[in-house]
């Protein structure tokens, strides 16, 4: 099968590896499309993603795929199954050579069938990163773009309600990244009273609009947090740090209401989230919920199907798996809000 690498020296090829043989608790999956995550993805391009660094490996965690064979004690999985996070190599093994950092974007990938190793006794991946998000979807009415996309915005989806309830509130967002975004969009159909998102491009700062933001502050603006505290009436409620920048984060909880709260979302680089905490006053508090997009993806798929969400305007950028180097130029230079690349 054709398969994207990292190499060693820490750039992009296009190899023929070796198929993927299922155990008896597997699935083989035809992948069909995997989406371009904008930290992780590059993180291990460059070389800088901080839990794995063993080169070279068959890169992509944001698979789709169709089932099309099962091992003997699989019993949750059927051929023609869509199911979501095939891998191509299994986190933590190895083959011909290649380390897995997961390997989504790949023509084969496999998928494991936990619940049935459980009930045969094995419980070893019941609560497995990896393991949890391979998922068979209902896959009606939707393409694979949208199956992909899904996977974001059910990580998002989940995030936004380990928060306080936002009906009513007013709410702010840094972020005009698919994360950043997407959260704007859950707060609004969460009924806020005020959505503002921060960002620093016209476009998408005009894009937060079409998914439902009330107030668009560029963060290049001297004022902007003066200018947020004013229109949402002494400062938001909930301030969502999407971006992984402690300066915002910091600029953001200054922000706050009394008693309000601010969450972390992005990712800052190193895992660094260090601002000065004597900004907690007054009753505001920092949460760092868990993205567990497995248990929002039936309510994301389902919103999909009826409208509420603008898959067009969120998955914009879509490329064969041969033009993945212009693929992954696009999204270092922040010219995609959601791609991906198709194996077929």
């Amino acid at each position: 099968m054709k398969g994207l690498v990292v190499t060693s020296d820490h750039t992009l090829e296009l190899r023929t590896v070796g198929d993927p043989a299922p155990g008896p608790y597997e699935a083989l999956v035809r992948i069909r499309a995997c989406g371009i995550c904008s930290t992780t993805d590059q993180e291990l391009v460059r070389g800088t993603q901080p839990y794995n660094r063993d080169y070279p490996c068959l890169l992509g965690h944001e698979a789709v795929g169709e089932v099309v064979a099962v091992g003997a004690k699989v019993r949750n999985f059927r051929p023609g199954d869509w199911v979501t996070r095939p891998v191509g190599i299994w986190p933590g093994t190895r083959r011909d050579g290649l380390a897995s950092a997961w390997g989504g974007f790949a023509e084969l990938g496999l998928v494991r069938d936990r619940l049935a190793m459980a009930a045969d006794g094995d419980r070893s991946l019941l609560e497995d990163y990896t393991a949890l998000r391979q998922n068979a979807v209902d896959a009606r009415g939707l393409d694979p773009a949208a199956l992909v996309l899904a996977i974001s915005l059910a990580e998002t989806w989940s995030w936004t309600w380990q928060l306080p309830a936002l009906g009513g509130q007013a709410v702010c967002v840094a972020g005009t990244g698919i994360a950043g975004l997407s959260i704007a969009l859950w707060a609004r159909l969460a009924g806020a009273r005020t959505v503002a998102v921060l960002g620093r491009r016209a476009e998408r700062l005009a894009l937060a609009r079409q998914v439902g933001a009330d107030l668009c502050l560029d963060t290049g603006d001297a004022g902007w947090a003066d200018t947020l505290r004013s229109a949402t009436g002494g400062g938001p409620a909930v301030f969502c740090e999407a971006v992984g920048s402690p300066a915002l984060l910091a600029a953001g909880v200054a922000a706050l209401r009394p008693g309000g709260v601010a969450a972390v979302y992005g990712v800052a680089p190193g895992g660094d989230h260090r601002f000065d905490r004597g900004l907690l006053t007054e009753g505001r508090t920092l949460a760092t919920p868990e993205a567990r997009e497995h248990l929002a993806l039936p309510q994301v798929l389902e919103l999909m199907r009826r409208g509420a969400v603008p898959v067009a305007a969120l998955m914009t950028h879509r490329w064969p798996l041969e033009r993945y180097a212009e693929a992954f130029a696009a999204v270092a230079r922040g010219e995609v809000v959601k791609g991906h690349l198709v194996m077929g």
